[in-house]
């Protein structure tokens, strides 16, 4: 079946964003818990759309089909936050996989055949998620899902995937130390996203003396498990340490702490409406960024727009991609992703993920001659390809290297890349 095109035109990404985010901060945000009830955000109908056709991507060239015989289309499922706390990251993600589409079929299709699309909403919840996985692997029989989801929705659909023998390709940024057959993580982990940022931002702000705050599951808590050691390692301290429940909008205490802690850097691994909250509030007790540095690794640009360029020039924000990438073939891919669907939610690192996986995949397919998930899999561990913010390669440990970028946000809330590393390990494993 086709998919249907959206009827809603988005005229204006900075004001839209800012209403879809705020409207977030009034839920509860994040992955682990206070996330909404599953009969009030029920999933999205799945859909498959077909577009124009741009020039080919350097992939394998599929085979080609018989007249004859003609094959099967090949599916690739999108399990995705795209209504609830989380449903900012949805569109990003779901136009990005329909690029790849494009750039797929526009190559032969995966060992001859067509690739088609079906969609499933997570709602930002975790049984809603495990729901929609089992509908994907289940129902719709799909030859590979990508995931771009929470770490509570990873962990409910995982076994899904790895009863019904699917490759299962999550692409969001989370704590690492996921090992499993079916699995692919392009995800950033914190080896590549503060490993080499704090000691850099500690060079460039002089400062020593952290204070890191962050929703209470297992993403910030194990990653500050690892800041722990980067910032012990750089020479510096930890002069405090907080979470708060998923959905918190009054940072009153924390804050007051935070002011008193005398922190010269702060590391807020705050998800949407919180983030949001914390930083609207921070001025008014003296820690915003003017007097207290950030090193951000989940404010994307959504959440920055929503924060306003008063509150966040200044920040730096460590991320695996941003629309500023200086490739050749970022500017093609930003001018089709704008073009086919407008400037509202900009492709951002979640966006980049997906457009990767779904090329790694077809990828490795065409040269195993088949989708079956064994073949594939192996066929994907140590291939790299020329993407759009450079070459990514899958490694043993079913991880990702690729680059990360510091960002500074600038007074016009505009992002600048001002350091680059390049090619970075993820410093997993998993023997598998």
């Amino acid at each position: 079946m086709k998919l249907k095109e959206s009827t809603m035109k988005r005229s204006c990404f900075g004001y839209l964003a800012i209403l879809t985010i705020l409207a977030l901060a009034a839920s509860a945000c994040g992955d682990d818990g206070g996330e909404p009830d599953p009969a009030d955000t029920q999933p999205a109908a799945s859909e498959e759309q077909a577009g124009t056709e741009p020039d080919p991507p350097a992939t394998t060239q599929a085979p080609a089909s018989s007249e004859d015989n003609p094959s099967e289309p090949v599916t690739i499922g999108l399990l995705y936050s795209n209504s609830g706390a989380g449903g900012v990251l949805g569109p990003p993600a779901e136009r990005a996989l329909r690029l790849a589409v494009q750039d797929i079929n526009a190559a032969g299709g995966v060992n001859g055949s067509e690739v088609q699309i079906e969609l499933a909403d997570t709602a930002t919840d975790p049984s809603v998620g495990r729901d929609a996985m089992a509908r994907l692997v289940s129902d719709d029989e799909v030859d590979v899902v990508i995931g771009i989801h929470s770490s509570a929705t990873r962990e409910a659909a995982r076994p899904l995937a790895e009863e019904f023998d699917t490759l299962y390709l999550y692409g969001s940024l989370y704590e690492g130390a996921e090992c499993s057959a079916v699995m692919f993580n392009a995800g950033e982990v914190p080896a590549q996203q503060l490993g080499p940022a704090i000691p850099w931002i500690m060079e460039r702000t002089g400062g020593t003396k952290w204070f890191l705050l962050g929703n209470d599951y297992v993403w910030p808590r194990e990653s500050f498990v690892a800041a722990k050691r980067f910032i012990e390692a750089a020479g510096g301290e930890i002069v405090g340490e907080q979470y708060v429940p998923l959905g918190t909008q009054e940072f009153g205490d924390v804050l007051a702490d935070l002011a008193a802690a005398d922190a010269d850097l702060i590391l807020p691994a705050l998800v949407g409406g919180d983030a949001i909250a914390f930083e609207l509030q921070a001025p008014d007790y003296g820690v915003g960024q003017d007097e207290v540095a950030r090193l951000a690794n989940i404010y994307e640009e959504g959440v920055l727009a929503a924060m306003g360029p008063e509150l966040t020039a200044g920040m730096i924000v460590s991320l695996g991609y941003v629309k500023e990438v200086d490739t050749a073939a970022n500017s093609e891919f930003v001018e089709r992703y704008v073009s086919e669907f407008g400037t509202d939610f900009p492709p951002n690192t979640f966006a980049a993920h997906v457009y990767e996986l779904a090329l790694l995949w077809a990828d490795a397919a065409n040269d195993a001659g088949t989708t079956d998930a064994t073949a594939v899999g192996s066929a994907m561990k140590g291939r790299s390809i020329d993407s759009v913010r450079g070459t990514v390669t899958v490694t043993e440990s079913r991880h990702l290297a690729q680059p990360v970028y510091m960002v500074e946000i600038a007074s016009d809330g505009e992002q600048v890349i001002v350091e680059t590393f390049e090619h970075l390990d993820p410093a997993e494993s998993c023997d598998l």
